[in-house]
């Protein structure tokens, strides 16, 4: 949703409609603590992020996710998604923040989100 934790959030958000039940349904079931509370986890994720690693059918999701959901600060995602995606956000990046930039590179190389991003955190 960092990401299940951002994936948890990330995940919330779906290009095409006909994919958005099932694929939201997966995700508010996660519990963001669980990856992001536990090292092994959370670095399988990120690795899957990276590209350095295989992903989980929940973290290959929340990969594909990213971009939109950076872009659009979640918005495609319910009120719930949201509030997860700020949960996971504000834990993952205070604690993570090499991993958060290692994110940002790759899914926002223009540095055009991060602003909006960080003002969806603090709001």
């Amino acid at each position: 949703m960092i990401w299940i934790l951002l994936i948890a959030a990330f995940a919330g958000c779906s290009l095409a409609e006909e994919e958005t039940i099932d694929y939201y349904k997966v995700f508010e079931e996660i519990d963001p603590d669980l990856i992001l509370d536990n090292d092994r986890i959370l670095q399988t994720y990120l690795k899957c992020f990276y590209g350095e690693g295989p992903c989980n059918t929940h973290a290959q999701l929340a990969k594909e996710s990213i971009p939109d959901v950076l872009a659009t600060v979640c918005g495609r995602c319910s009120d719930k998604q949201k509030g997860i995606f700020k949960y996971s956000l504000n834990k993952f990046v205070p604690a993570h923040p090499k991993d958060w930039e290692r994110i940002l590179s790759i899914y926002d190389p223009t540095g055009e989100a991060w602003p909006k991003v960080k003002a969806f955190m603090e709001s």
